[in-house]
């Protein structure tokens, strides 16, 4: 089966926000007989699979075996991803469930990845990544260049660090996570790191707000974050 309505209404959602990200899968679920991609499908996924550029791939049910997309594609996974993932070039990435602790993606190219479920493996990047989290972000994630932008709408309890030299990390969190969390990812160096987030363990207010501030020559800070409600 293809993602439910609910599913392609909140990806779409997504899309509006996220500037376009996911624009190649709701063009196919509004005009399937239009879509420029050549599309197949298959059941729970236990072998290895290599798409193209020009390919997408539905899979109805889970991932259970590698997936190797070098030179980019669509890929639609109607359960969870319990296996690695290689990417490249413009990939399109939907995630109904979730990606498993065992789960590594590594992404070269422009990464746009939705995710229905929670996050508990690994993901690195190389380059730009737009990444939706709808369930809770509990792996680790390695930003690329020039720019990382990862939503969570859960909690976050996960860990980051820079692939190659750290960049522009853009992160928002509608649930819960720790200010030490926070605060150690400002330290990794970023040019540039704002985070918003819905509820963390210190009052509500703009950070950082001590010592520890970066300035620029002009006054600016490069790190600068939101929290929005203490728990």
């Amino acid at each position: 089966m293809s993602m439910p309505p609910e599913t392609q209404l909140r990806v779409a959602h997504i899309d509006v926000l996220l500037d376009r990200p996911f624009n190649r899968s709701i063009s196919h679920w509004r005009f399937p007989s239009e879509s420029e991609s050549r599309w197949s499908r298959v059941g729970n996924q236990t072998r290895p699979i290599l798409i193209g550029e020009h390919d997408a791939l539905e899979i109805d049910g889970d991932s259970d075996a590698l997936i190797s997309a070098p030179d980019g594609g669509v890929l639609h996974i109607n359960g969870d991803l319990n296996a690695g993932l290689e990417t490249g070039g413009f990939q399109e990435i939907l995630i109904r469930g979730d990606v498993s602790r065992e789960a590594k993606i590594h992404a070269d190219g422009f990464f746009h990845l939705y995710i229905g479920g929670s996050m508990n493996g690994e993901i690195t990047t190389t380059d730009s990544s737009k990444i939706w989290v709808d369930g809770d972000f509990r792996g680790s994630i390695s930003t690329g260049n020039p720019s990382t932008r990862l939503y969570v709408d859960g909690d976050f309890d996960g860990t980051v660090s820079a692939h190659d030299s750290p960049s522009l990390f853009f992160l928002c969190v509608k649930g819960f996570a720790r200010h030490e969390s926070i605060r150690s990812i400002s330290s990794i160096g970023y040019t540039l790191f704002n985070a918003s987030v819905g509820v963390s363990d210190v009052p509500a207010g703009l950070y950082p707000d001590g010592p520890e501030r970066r300035v620029t020559k002009k006054g600016n800070s490069y790190s600068r974050w939101c929290v929005l409600q203490q728990q």
